[in-house]
This record gives C-alpha cells, structure tokens and sequence, in this order.
C-alpha cells in the first residue's frame, strides 16, 4: 500500500489513502472531498471549467499556478496547497474581489465555467500583488478558460 497523500486544503492538512494513481485532481474534489464547486466541461484540459490553483515552495519561494484540474493527478498534490472556488469566500461571507468584478462587469452567463474564469482571475490576483494587471496580463491568465 502506497504512503496517503498529504495537501492543505480548506485550511488544513488533508490526508488521502489509496488514492489511485490516476484519480483526477477534479474526481478528488468532487467525489471524495464533495466540493462540487468546480466543474467538469471537457475532461480533456482544454476548456478551463475545472481551474484550481495550486501553490507549492520553488526555490523557498510559494509559486501559485492555475492548472486544469481534469488533467492533473491527485498524487502530485503531495506537499503541496490546493485551493478551488470554495476558498475564495471571504471570511465574513463577502465575494472575493475576482468575483466581486465578475458580478459588477456581467462577466457569467449561465453559470458553469465561471468557477474556472473565477480561479483563473484569482491566480493572476495573487500573482500582481496589488498591482493593477494590464489588459494583456488579464488575457494571457484567462487563455485557457472558454464559455460554453
């Protein structure tokens, strides 16, 4: 029997056991955690639907990257932090600033990969720390993400 899986999520250290290899980033969270926020639209990694970010230590430093959740296996979150559409509740209830805007500027339709724009938008929040990101910084992030 392999060694469980150890990731901070929802603010404390998960453990997952005989996980199998090539359980999905998505399935984890949806079928196993019951965090049905994020979506599966392609389950090829091309719509974006299933966005999460993921931070790990690179060179002592805490790298945050957006990653398709459909595509990406659960093990490889070992050491690592995940964080999904769930986390971006602020602790009094209010919208985070990324969705906040997405409400302000009409940015959903029906609804389904906003989750995914949602994430891909808070990656790139955390990345311009608390500098205005330009037009092409905003594009470039949100690349991978489409609307049904």
């Amino acid at each position: 029997m392999s060694d469980p899986i150890r990731f901070y999520y929802r603010g404390e250290v998960h453990e997952a056991s005989g996980v199998a290899p090539t359980q999905t980033i998505l399935q984890h969270l949806r079928e196993d955690l019951h965090c049905t926020g994020t979506k599966e639209g392609c389950a090829e990694g091309d719509c974006g639907a299933c966005t999460v970010v993921i931070g790990s230590l690179e060179n002592g430093k805490l790298e945050m990257k957006a990653v398709n959740s459909c595509i990406q296996f659960t093990p490889t979150l070992d050491g690592k932090a995940l964080f999904s559409v769930e986390d971006l509740q602020q602790p009094d209830g209010a919208l985070h600033p990324v969705q906040q805007a997405l409400v302000e500027c009409h940015g959903s339709q029906c609804g389904f990969c906003t989750p995914g724009f949602a994430m891909s938008l808070w990656g790139m929040y955390l990345k311009q720390e608390g500098k205005q990101p330009s037009r092409c910084e905003i594009d470039d992030a949100l690349s991978g993400n489409l609307c049904r």
